[in-house]
């Protein structure tokens, strides 16, 4: 963390409200998009965005600068979408970003002069991506989609390089297994 920011959450945690803008305006993008890849809607991601900065600012005085606030945002990220989804059951999913890295790891699916069969694949990892485990989806999104590094996950997720390298692969085995199962 740079002693800009450090200096800006400081601001934050004394009640500049011009410091909580700028705050919003950095992070906002980074937390819709963890929440629209959590919860697979542009409205509940929006809704999402609103309710963990309204959080993030009420418990701002808790940060206690040990880890980057990068990693204590997702973190509440994270897990409110979590329980979101958890409320709502919701299994619907628009990862198009996902289907392409879906796609790269398995070149054999794409095929760029039918269309038809690439709308199908895409809606197929969706349905597939939608009934992962929370814990699969949430490490999908955070490492494809938003492109942490396995550090930055460790971090996020409380748990081991090692664990996220493992999670992630089992992530990956049973997005695979499933879209075959569709597929087939």
């Amino acid at each position: 963390m740079d002693n800009e920011e450090r200096v800006l959450i400081q601001r934050c945690q004394q009640g500049d409200r011009n410091a909580y803008e700028q705050i919003f305006l950095k992070y906002k993008d980074t937390v819709y998009n963890v929440a629209y890849g959590m919860l697979s809607n542009t409205e509940d991601a929006q809704d999402m965005t609103q309710e963990v900065f309204l959080r993030i600012f009420e418990k701002i005085n808790q940060f206690r600068f040990k880890s980057n606030f990068s990693t204590w945002l997702y973190r509440i990220a994270v897990n409110m979408c979590l329980d979101e989804r958890r409320k709502r059951q919701k299994r619907h999913a628009n990862t198009t970003e996902l289907t392409e890295r879906y796609e790269q790891m398995n070149p054999s699916v794409n095929t760029p002069e039918d269309e038809l069969l690439k709308k199908e694949r895409q809606s197929q990892v969706q349905q597939a991506l939608a009934n992962l485990k929370d814990a699969h989806r949430t490490i999908l999104v955070l490492r494809e989609m938003e492109g942490l590094s396995y550090d930055e996950l460790a971090k996020v997720l409380k748990c081991s390089t090692g664990r996220v390298k493992s999670r992630l692969h089992e992530a990956r085995m049973e997005l695979r297994q499933r879209v075959q199962r569709l597929a087939s």
